[in-house]
């Protein structure tokens, strides 16, 4: 009897979790805002909380208790802001400006060049990311456009809208899940 009504909290738990991770995921989306950006804060506010309910918590136990590797507790625990590595995405747009502005041209080669952008693809995302989709993404965002053998920079839009927009729909979310638990008592 006391194992069903645990597996029937455990299942409502589950359920108020997927929920959370709906939320989360819409608003990334919506708001197009990195994932990992999302898990570094989380990972190092999770990290902060679990040291500031046991201040003389290990490393390891931090560690077993979060699910985070101990290698990356410590830094967590002193870092005030997440420590961000850039996305392949934006790693092969720094290269394609690079090369470009070497050339002092707009345009990059497709294929068939050492400098192309496929080869600079490959050097940052072999396996993970095919060309053409890292092109869809950065057309997405305004940066590149297909211009027969070559990929075209863009003229940087003035997007200040579009982040504004951004930031208050953030804001919302967090307000709106920040106001749904303040209620709690986490002691």
């Amino acid at each position: 009897m006391k194992e069903d009504k645990n597996q029937k909290n455990q299942a409502t738990i589950s359920k108020s979790i997927e929920k959370v991770a709906k939320v989360m995921a819409k608003a990334t989306l919506a708001y197009d805002f990195s994932y990992k950006e999302f898990m570094e804060y989380y990972k190092m506010h999770i990290v902060k909380e679990c040291k500031q309910a046991k201040p003389r918590a290990t490393v390891v136990e931090i560690s077993a208790r979060t699910g985070i590797d101990r290698r990356f507790v410590a830094p967590y625990i002193v870092a005030e802001e997440a420590k961000l590595k850039p996305s392949k995405v934006d790693l092969i747009f720094e290269d394609v400006q690079a090369i470009c502005a070497k050339n002092d041209t707009f345009l990059i080669p497709k294929i068939e060049d050492k400098q192309s952008f496929e080869v600079v693809c490959r050097k940052h995302a072999n396996g993970s990311l095919t060309p053409k989709s890292i092109f869809i993404e950065l057309f997405r965002q305004g940066k590149l456009r297909d211009s027969g053998e070559y990929y075209e920079l863009m003229k940087p839009k003035h997007n200040s809208n579009r982040l504004e927009n951004a930031a208050k729909g953030m804001r919302k979310v967090s307000k709106q899940l920040v106001d749904s638990v303040a209620d709690q008592d986490w002691e």
